[in-house]
């Protein structure tokens, strides 16, 4: 998720058994409520996970009080995911009340709280918000600062997962995703292994690629894959090279996308045989709806995304927030959610419970593997960039 949009489902009342061609067999799973149900029933008709505004809350005390929590989260069934996995049971434990509420992405969100808290308000108490979001509001100096010994169990989170700033700890990873590879199996006997394949001309018009460049990251992956590295982003000259080198994918796109529901069903039936999409996303499709979808983790690694917990600086519920950023870090609760949403746990991946298949599942050959995007060119060369994509890219 890009904060990423999400079809992401339920889980919890029949026992489905998952089946999984690249996945690694099949492990029975009881559910309340199906996320994947909820995947199937929606998976045509929500939008990116759009944190789709940062709208209620309680005005200035964000939510009404130390004893309640207003949190904004990816919309859809994402969010109704975390009512059920992570809300309920936090609030049972804790007797802080938590209300949810679907948000957009943070080109509307990071404006939208910015006149919030220079007015000293807080419209929400806390937020998943993408990397290059936090990076935005960081600029904007929007974030509560924490220290990391306020915290009991950020120790178990990935490093690579959480945002610091001058030693201040700004952002707590939530969930991580992945952007691999797919393609229908029926559609295609072999699967799709190297990012390479965007630039082969035997998919001409056959692939679906993400837009905008801060939601696929293709730049960084042109830089690793096709040049010397992303070493390459750090300097306008370089970031002029890695377009030109980027533009050779435009003849293999069928389909330029910013709502993964606008690909998923094109994949299912074989319109669009192949492309680029969320791994969790594409195991779902398979699982709920037996659609013919594979996907992969390409050999020179797939594309890492993920969520962090952030709060605005002028909640006063900074207490009710940290105790829930601390409890969605436990190792058991960040399992529980890798179970239900089909991302992977933001811990280190010796304190994952999780049987080794489950977590390659989920994770592939982990993080140590994946492509990190250099998010930092979204945020501090947007402008450049947006221009390079709209004139090699989207104008060709």
């Amino acid at each position: 998720m890009s904060g990423q949009d999400v079809d992401k489902n339920v889980r919890n009342e029949p026992k489905t058994t998952e089946s999984e061609n690249n996945d690694g067999g099949a492990s029975p799973r009881d559910y309340r409520r199906s996320r994947r149900q909820v995947l199937a029933a929606t998976a045509a008709g929500i939008g990116t996970a759009a944190l789709a505004g940062c709208s209620g809350g309680g005005g200035g005390n964000g939510g009404g009080g130390s004893d309640s929590l207003t949190v904004s989260v990816f919309g859809g069934a994402f969010k109704d995911i975390l009512d059920d996995a992570l809300f309920a049971p936090f609030e049972e434990e804790t007797g802080i009340t938590t209300q949810s509420e679907a948000q957009g992405g943070a080109a509307e969100v990071i404006p939208n709280l910015e006149g919030a808290v220079r007015s000293g308000n807080a419209p929400v108490d806390l937020l998943i918000m993408t990397v290059p979001g936090v990076l935005r509001g960081i600029n904007s100096d929007l974030w509560h600062r924490w220290s990391a010994d306020e915290f009991e169990n950020t120790q178990y989170i990935e490093d690579d997962l959480i945002t610091r700033d001058d030693g201040d700890l700004i952002g707590v990873g939530s969930m991580g995703w992945f952007i691999n590879l797919v393609h229908n199996t029926e559609e295609f006997d072999s699967p799709l292994t190297s990012w390479n394949a965007l630039w082969d001309s035997q998919y001409e018009e056959q692939l679906a690629m993400m837009s905008p460049a801060v939601t696929g990251f293709l730049p960084d992956i042109t830089a690793e894959v096709r040049l010397s590295g992303q070493e390459l982003l750090q300097s306008e000259e370089g970031i002029r090279e890695v377009f030109e080198e980027l533009s050779g994918i435009v003849p293999q796109a069928a389909l330029w996308y910013t709502n993964e529901a606008n690909f998923q069903s094109r994949l299912a039936d074989g319109e669009i045989p192949a492309g680029m999409l969320y791994h969790d996303i594409t195991r779902v499709l398979r699982v709920t709806q037996d659609a013919p979808v594979q996907s992969t983790f390409p050999d020179e690694g797939a594309v890492l995304g993920s969520g962090r917990w952030v709060s605005p600086r002028t909640t006063e519920n900074t207490e009710a927030a940290r105790q829930l950023i601390d409890y969605a870090s436990r190792p058991e609760v960040q399992d529980r959610i890798t179970q239900e949403l089909f991302t992977f746990p933001a811990i280190e991946e010796q304190y994952s419970e999780l049987s080794d298949e489950d977590y390659e599942k989920a994770a592939g050959p982990g993080i140590e593997e994946a492509i990190i995007p250099n998010f930092e060119l979204y945020v501090e060369q947007e402008e450049l960039v947006n221009q390079l994509w709209n004139e090699l890219i989207v104008q060709q």
